[in-house]
């Protein structure tokens, strides 16, 4: 799939440029949902689930770019 490079506002993500694939009819998502993980230290047996941060399409000028819409609760749907 192709991928235009677009502008991440907001949450952990923030600042960065990069590219998003297109979908099957050529456009850019409207909304994304990036997973953070990190490296586990702690005296858990195991590490916490990973946390789903939305982001969702503002602008599609010549960079397009995605603003930070908060973290996803569990079991939430990415659909504001």
């Amino acid at each position: 799939m192709p991928a235009i490079e677009s502008w991440i506002l907001g949450g952990p993500a923030d600042g960065r440029i990069t590219p998003i694939e297109l979908d099957a009819s050529g456009q850019l998502p409207a909304i994304l949902v990036m997973p953070q993980t990190g490296v586990y230290i702690g005296a858990d047996d195991r590490p916490s689930p990973d946390v789903q941060h939305r982001y969702i399409l503002a602008s599609t000028d010549e960079l397009p770019t995605y603003h930070y819409a908060g973290v996803l609760e569990h079991g939430e749907h990415p659909c504001p």
